[in-house]
């Protein structure tokens, strides 16, 4: 009888032996796939991310988290259970784009400066689309609306929000905040470096985002059923996912899928959370979630502002879409008690 432990040990071989036949069965997909994955790294990755990415590197290492914590301390251990110094990682989060805020996270953690529980907390909702992405790049040009694209984002940071104040009662009462200001670079010296690994980030960023456009080069041509290869793209990679879900779906499955993040991004932030200790299971719990409150707000949102775009018509017919508020309620409340569930009885994330 094979065990478990040979079958786990010959899932990698059986991964590289099936990509390798993906590139000689469809190099032209691959191909494709791959160009396409540059496009999005020239056109949206870089310009929208790395400009954050440095500030936010200047930020942590100038040591304007330390100078600016006794205005925030108060906020964020009333709503979060963090210290003052997870403010900047919150806001940073919320308008710098998806890795930035575990990024933040993992540099505070590794310089003392979080505990290894507000580590892990922080890594479960602060990881978000930024306006630039989510505004302009899926609002104005994917779905031909500002309007469209400011719902979905301030859907996202509320959703973001009310994770983060959930997570508040995971938070462990008996352990005392880490405080270790150690090293403060001179404001040239950390612009410097803010730059030097702001530049390493974006090249791994971009070699994620150019290695799975082409998987869902592959995915295109081998999935014949519209239904699964929409899904599969959704949840594979978030740029391609809304450009392919706005020509079927409504705004709320567009936020959803932006919510999840997909899964190139999820790779994108392994190490971070590897460093912070946080299972990827809890992280993945946590994203189902964001994308499930958070579509759910767009569709409250919808119902006091509306918005008319081409993403709602398909071949000139309007197309009348519905959320269920008690299926995503039951949803959420499921997702909560997950999070609390998980390893509940070994108190480890």
């Amino acid at each position: 009888m094979i065990s478990f432990k040979k079958v786990k040990s010959l899932i990698p071989i059986l991964t590289v032996i099936f990509c390798v036949y993906l590139m000689f069965r469809y190099p032209s997909a691959v191909k494709n796939g791959v160009t396409q994955g540059l496009e999005i790294c020239f056109y949206t990755v870089i310009p929208s991310l790395f400009p954050f990415s440095v500030i936010s590197s200047y930020i942590l290492k100038s040591g304007i988290v330390s100078r600016s914590s006794r205005l925030t301390s108060r906020l964020t251990h009333l709503l979060f259970r963090q210290p003052a110094c997870a403010a900047t990682v919150i806001i940073m989060s919320s308008i710098g784009g998806f890795p930035i805020g575990i990024k933040m996270t993992e540099e505070l953690y590794l310089d003392g400066r979080l505990t290894e529980n507000q580590a892990r907390r922080l890594c479960m909702f602060c990881m978000n689309a930024g306006p630039a992405f989510v505004i302009s790049a899926v609002g104005v040009n994917i779905l031909g609306s500002q309007k469209a694209g400011a719902i979905i984002y301030c859907s996202l940071c509320i959703s973001s929000l009310f994770l983060g104040i959930c997570t508040s009662f995971l938070a462990d009462k008996t352990e005392e905040n880490k405080r270790n200001d150690r090293f403060t670079a001179l404001p040239l010296s950390a612009f410097s470096l803010a730059v030097n690994e702001s530049l390493n980030s974006i090249l791994l960023i971009c070699a994620w985002v150019v290695l799975f456009c082409g998987i869902t080069g592959c995915i295109k041509s081998i999935c014949t059923n519209e239904n699964a290869y929409l899904f599969l793209i959704s949840i594979t990679e978030v740029t391609q996912g809304c450009n392919e879900a706005s020509k079927y779906m409504p705004l709320p499955v567009i936020s959803a899928v932006i919510g999840f993040g997909g899964l190139c991004i999820h790779c994108q932030v392994l190490s971070q959370l590897r460093t912070c200790k946080l299972k990827y299971i809890h992280f993945l719990v946590g994203r189902i979630l964001n994308g499930a409150l958070s579509s759910f707000i767009t569709y409250i949102l919808l119902k006091f502002i509306p918005v008319e775009t081409d993403v709602f018509a398909v071949a000139g017919e309007t197309v009348r879409f519905s959320v269920s508020a008690p299926v995503f309620t039951v949803l959420i409340a499921m997702c909560i008690v997950m999070i609390f569930d998980i390893d509940s009885r070994k108190k480890v994330w």
